[in-house]
């Protein structure tokens, strides 16, 4: 009978050689894995409810200096000085612009022109758009517009009534 010990699958497994002192550290555990996973499970909550977290907003500071500067912009962006300006800016805009309405007596056009301003709240650059006449758009100034609502209510008043009979 052949000596078992001599067969090769009989053989211990040779480990590969590794010096004592490896530059990447030592060879990893097995017991390193589920340490691991446990805090792995312990911490991805904390970090999703963080990452859920909601964005704040801005405060109404921010808001009135934003307004401010949409302002500032698109009254300097303008192809020429109006008499009588009147200028309407969104109070948010969008995501990514600040919209205003600048309104008032044009010396090129003898009459009362809007141009609708676009500010670009990256970049913080204004573009204008060309003239827009009065029968198309028009911005009221703050007493125009108390004279406005003022009608509003007179007239809703009057409808009310009319309404009870």
């Amino acid at each position: 009978m052949r000596n078992l010990r001599a067969l090769p699958w009989n053989r211990p497994i040779a480990q590969p050689f590794l010096p004592s002192s490896l530059p990447f550290g030592d060879p990893p555990r097995p017991h390193l894995k589920g340490m691991s996973m446990r805090i792995l499970t312990r911490f991805l909550p904390v970090v999703a409810l963080i990452g859920a977290a909601p964005a704040f907003a801005s405060s109404p500071d921010a808001w009135s200096e934003f307004r401010d500067d949409v302002k500032a912009k698109c009254v300097a962006a303008l192809p020429e000085k109006l008499k009588n300006e009147t200028v309407f800016v969104d109070e948010f805009g969008t995501d990514k612009y600040g919209v205003a309405l600048i309104s008032g007596r044009s010396e090129q056009e003898k009459a009362r022109v809007t141009f609708a301003c676009v500010y670009d709240k990256q970049s913080r650059s204004a573009q204008v758009t060309g003239a827009i006449g009065r029968e198309y758009v028009r911005v009221l100034n703050d007493k125009q517009r108390a004279a406005v609502l003022e009608r509003q209510k007179a007239n809703g008043a009057a409808d009310e009534a009319d309404d009870q009979e």
